[in-house]
């Protein structure tokens, strides 16, 4: 099964935040369910996420008018419930790049097969020293297709914005 950890550093912190104020305030964070907090601990530890994970986090975006703190809990945040479960799911970063991922999944531009990283970024160190860019991106596209042969798994946008090509 295909996992996945490129999501966003800012989901990530978001995720943290809300678990350092369950930390230091215990009872007075009640938002959030079980699941949600299993679900800060995988971000905030950058655990690969599967898709049915990643799809959970993306129709979460159901709540997103819990991203702004309620006023009546600006001077206490941590007491704001829908505020929390919308940290500890990701916060906007992780909600958006989740819709995003998940469109990605269901259109076929992952791969769902192991990831070479080592395979990955060797061709991505070759592919560095060609000049011509219009023959960097033919080579791109053709080792993307090699790759989807041979089962590696890549997000194809990341690749080419690795190698400078994401542009062209």
């Amino acid at each position: 099964m295909a996992t996945y950890n490129d999501y966003p550093k800012a989901a990530t912190e978001a995720a943290k935040k809300a678990l350092r104020w369950k930390e230091q305030y215990g009872d007075e964070v009640k938002g959030g369910t079980a699941v949600g907090w299993t679900r800060a601990n995988q971000l905030a530890n950058r655990e690969p996420l599967s898709y049915s994970t990643i799809a959970r986090m993306a129709a979460f975006n159901r709540h997103r008018k819990n991203s702004k703190i309620d006023p009546k809990y600006i001077k206490t945040p941590w007491k704001d419930r829908g505020y929390i479960a919308w940290l500890i799911w990701g916060g906007t970063a992780g909600v958006d790049w989740a819709i995003r991922k998940a469109e990605g999944i269901r259109e076929g531009r992952y791969a769902e097969v192991d990831n070479d990283k080592a395979m990955v970024d060797g061709i991505i160190s070759i592919l560095r020293l060609v000049k011509d860019k219009s023959n960097r991106k033919r080579l791109a596209l053709i080792q993307i297709q090699d790759f989807i042969r041979n089962g590696v798994k890549f997000d194809q946008d990341d690749f080419l914005r690795r190698i400078g090509l994401l542009d062209i």
